[in-house]
């Protein structure tokens, strides 16, 4: 039986104990694929094609009011994928996205793992945001793609901010999954498809599942390494430079400017995360550089 336990926050529990299990769509309400997947998981356990027989499974359209703008946030530069930090349970704030996370952290606080589906706005192949550990290597080992980007110095947000992150620390195992872009519903099925072996491979449900294809090759494991921030000067990058993420660089490369003064990289690495001009603050991140550790 399915309960909803909050706004868009769908709890099933089996008939026997077994792990607890979070799916995420829509914390960014303008990437579909993960909006869709949780949606065709509900659905499918709604009309009995899914059973849940062990533990218990959270399915959560993490931003409403964002996915009904089908906008990033609520409202212009706000970020729920942001907001997960280590004290977020004792915040008092009216904006709608820091009391989303303060309700989902509850949820997160006790799971044993999160899967968290996002897409990107600028192109980039598929790619896995978390910890490199053997538990999330059997957690996202479903999942059709070849790259890892971790961040152990949290680069992204000065501190855990993110929903895998936040798991991370309260002792369970947490994925971000970039599946593509934003508004590409191509890979639905496949993606769904992914969560389910999880599921199964938790022993959670018992249903035959297909296999796309589950990776055991090895994966290029990249690091963030630094921030680029937009300032009062600007930036702009050099011709073909920031169209989309994992965009290659040499150490010695000017990939852009700020104002007039070139911004030179020391290190061989990739762009990630461009933020469409839409997005961009000043005083925050516009885009990441990232190397490759493995």
């Amino acid at each position: 039986m399915i309960e909803t336990v909050g706004e868009a926050i769908w709890k099933i529990t089996g008939a026997s104990d077994g792990p607890s299990i979070v799916v995420f769509g829509g914390v960014h309400g303008n990437e579909l694929t993960g909006i869709e997947v949780v949606k065709k998981i509900r659905e499918a356990i709604e009309s009995g094609e899914l059973v849940v027989e062990q533990g218990i499974l959270h399915l959560i359209l993490g931003n409403p009011r964002a996915i009904e703008r089908n906008t990033r946030g609520s409202a212009d530069h706000v970020d729920l994928n942001r907001c997960f930090k280590k004290d977020v349970l004792d915040q008092q704030d009216e904006l709608y996205e820091r009391q989303r996370a303060k309700e989902i952290a509850q949820i997160l606080a006790t799971a044993d793992i999160s899967i968290d589906l996002h897409a990107m706005n600028k192109p980039s192949v598929p790619f896995l945001c978390c910890a490199v550990t053997e538990a999330h290597e059997k957690i996202y080992q479903w999942f059709d793609c070849d790259r890892v980007l971790a961040d152990p110095n949290y680069v992204l947000g000065g501190e855990s901010v993110t929903t895998d992150e936040y798991i991370d620390l309260c002792g369970g195992v947490g994925i971000c999954y970039e599946t593509g872009m934003a508004k590409d519903l191509n890979r639905i099925e496949e993606v769904t498809i992914d969560v389910l072996n999880v599921l199964k491979d938790q022993n959670m449900i018992s249903n035959e599942i297909p296999v796309t294809k589950k990776n055991s090759g090895e994966r290029s494991v990249y690091e963030l390494v630094r921030a680029i921030n937009l300032t009062e000067s600007g930036f702009r990058y050099t011709d073909g430079r920031g169209a989309g993420s994992f965009e290659e660089f040499n150490e010695g490369d000017v990939i852009g400017y700020v104002g007039d003064e070139p911004m030179i990289v020391e290190f061989d690495g990739v762009i990630v995360f461009p933020k469409v001009p839409e997005l961009q603050t000043l005083g925050k991140p516009l885009v990441y550089l990232a190397k490759r550790i493995k």
